[in-house]
């Protein structure tokens, strides 16, 4: 019998989306103004699907020196092009990046709120004291 169900481990891989997210959008803070800097972004919906085992491609790797496309932990990191150009060749809007650190903030702790709930319904359930 399984006593937790894959919510708490997708919490667990959103946790941890969120937490790569951020370090990239503070990388692109802290180079705001170094030159020929582009801004970078997670590909959160590819990294989801691919922590959940959706929509995944049997790869073959044919050759030694392809990248290993099955390696966990790996980021889909891809140039954010959303940016004007500035005269130095960087790309980063403070605004921007500032209200996208902001609402990742805010996606974190939603999901860290959700698993506090569960635990604390496990925690009842676990105890009998289900208001019941």
């Amino acid at each position: 019998m399984k006593i937790f169900d894959s919510t708490l481990d997708a919490l667990e891989t959103k946790l941890s989306l969120h937490s790569r997210r951020h370090a990239l959008l503070s990388s692109n803070v802290a180079n705001n103004d170094t030159p020929g800097f582009r801004a970078r972004e997670l590909d959160f919906a590819g990294e989801l699907q691919q922590a959940l085992g959706e929509g995944k491609e049997d790869l073959i790797r044919t050759n030694s020196r392809h990248l290993d496309v099955d390696m966990p932990g790996d980021s889909h990191v891809v140039m954010d092009y959303s940016g004007a150009m500035g005269n130095d060749g960087n790309n980063i809007d403070l605004d921007i990046e500032m209200g996208k650190l902001g609402d990742n903030a805010r996606e974190y702790n939603k999901a860290a709120t959700y698993v506090s709930m569960k635990l604390r319904m496990l925690r009842m359930a676990a105890s009998g004291s289900g208001g019941v």
